[in-house]
């Protein structure tokens, strides 16, 4: 089997195992390791390299795996990840353990399970595509706070940017129908399970289930959008302000242009079409998933 190894080397975890992780891959497989420190990098390294591989290992956070999307699905190579981020919530929705190593093991022997990819204006994406709060985050976050305080980065400047967020009004519907209309200070769309540090897009999300998941924030007292914050991130009781739905198409319509955050990068902007593309994407994923996984249901 020949692999390909592109890895990050910005990824927060990545200096850690950098100087050791291509012997131990040479070691194990015919692997061509290269270090992609940009986007331009990372999809030229696919070109030239992933025809001829039979399996294309990513290592890097959420965002660097949506980023090498475009080229990944143009490929049909089974897909395989390196937890090296800050958060790795897909990573974390596929089951694989937060140990390089260990997961380096199962990209090279897991088991082949066909998910779903997300659309938003024709991009792909993993995890989830947000307008408000949670696509104001990125600006609110730092180098520096990614590596201090590792995914709970993401909690601190979901906080901030609520507090320095106001409501905006929206029109949604969800597989055609009307689903919602008026202000809010968050619209999620989630492929997965997880986004954000480990928020939940919903009790029941998976990412094999070909469905997109909804949940929006109406407004209210500060103290009411923490407690969102908490359950997404620790299932506690529902906030009134939370609200779910799920679908295999929705728009999303704004008075004027929002960005769209797909999977932690700014990627479009409204108005959005959201879609999923069923079974779009193969992966590498344990023989045996964690006890009480719940990131993929099409798994026996």
């Amino acid at each position: 089997m020949r692999v390909l190894v592109a890895v990050n080397p910005n990824a927060s975890r990545c200096a850690d195992v950098l100087p050791t992780l291509p012997g131990w891959l040479s070691a194990r497989a015919d692997s061509v390791f290269v270090a992609c420190g940009s986007r331009d990098e990372m999809a030229q390294t696919l070109k030239e390299h992933g025809a001829s591989a039979d399996r294309i290992v990513i290592g890097g956070g959420d965002g660097t795996i949506s980023s090498a999307l475009p080229e990944i699905l143009a490929l049909g190579k089974p897909l395989a990840v390196l937890p090296l981020g800050t958060a790795n919530d897909f990573a974390n929705t596929l089951g694989m353990p937060a140990d390089v190593y260990e997961a380096a093991e199962i990209a090279l022997g897991g088991r082949t399970h066909k998910i779903d990819v997300g659309l938003v204006n024709g991009t792909p994406f993993v995890n989830v595509a947000s307008v408000g709060v949670a696509a104001n985050v990125a600006h609110a976050q730092s180098a520096e706070l990614k590596r201090r305080w590792r995914m709970f980065a993401y909690v601190i400047s979901l906080l901030h940017a609520a507090r320095e967020s106001n409501p905006f009004i929206v029109k949604i519907s969800a597989d055609g129908q009307a689903t919602w209309s008026g202000p809010v200070y968050q619209v999620s769309v989630g492929n997965g399970r997880f986004h954000g540090g480990g928020l939940t897009v919903a009790e029941h999300a998976a990412i094999d289930d070909g469905k997109l998941d909804l949940y929006l924030v109406t407004p209210g007292p500060f103290w009411e959008l923490v407690a969102c914050i908490t359950h997404l991130k620790f299932g506690f009781a529902k906030p009134t302000l939370l609200q779910r739905s799920c679908a295999e198409h929705v728009t999303i319509a704004t008075r004027s242009p929002k960005p769209i955050n797909a999977d932690g990068e700014t990627r479009s902007q409204t108005p959005a079409e959201l879609s999923v593309m069923r079974q779009g994407l193969t992966v590498i994923v344990p023989h045996a998933l964690p006890a009480g996984h719940r990131g993929l249901v099409g798994i026996g």
